[in-house]
């Protein structure tokens, strides 16, 4: 979607620019999730901090959360188990003076949200970016450059 959009998936632009289009995304059903009465197969997210694996530097991820209902096709004795996958867009920032705080802040994500396509989700999509903009630091963040980024698709359970 990011390339359909014009956008590097590997050096995208921008947050803002890459947040629409993890809007549409997370905006898209998915077939084969789990389902059960919480409704908390397929959720949403967006995280920051300074990472060891990305060098220390400031970081800003969207990531979308899936719960996937495997009892048709898993054997032996996970055959019962769903599995959790997320699929990410990690933007890493370089090092700067207005980003120092980002590691330092009371926390470190918005929650995951469970709302689909509607008025709930438009909700939750304002209130994950409530957390960015009422701290500085993530609002420079979001103001800045990434220097890389990449989509990622990671089991998480």
């Amino acid at each position: 979607m990011l390339e359909q959009r014009g956008l590097n998936p590997d050096r995208v632009e921008s947050p803002d620019a890459a947040w629409k289009v993890f809007c549409d995304f997370i905006a898209v059903d998915v077939e084969g999730l789990e389902t059960g009465p919480d409704g908390q197969a397929d959720g949403f997210g967006v995280s920051w901090g300074c990472y060891s694996w990305n060098d220390g530097l400031p970081t800003l991820s969207f990531g979308r959360h899936f719960v996937v209902d495997v009892s048709d096709t898993a054997t032996g004795e996970d055959s019962c188990q769903p599995m959790y996958w997320r699929v990410s867009l990690e933007m890493i920032f370089p090092d700067a003076p207005d980003l120092a705080e980002i590691d330092r802040l009371n926390t470190q994500d918005s929650g995951v949200y469970y709302e689909r396509p509607g008025p709930e989700m438009d909700n939750a999509l304002c209130e994950a970016l409530w957390e960015v903009e009422r701290y500085p630091a993530l609002r420079a963040l979001w103001a800045s450059t990434p220097m890389r980024s990449a989509v990622d698709l990671d089991r998480s359970d």
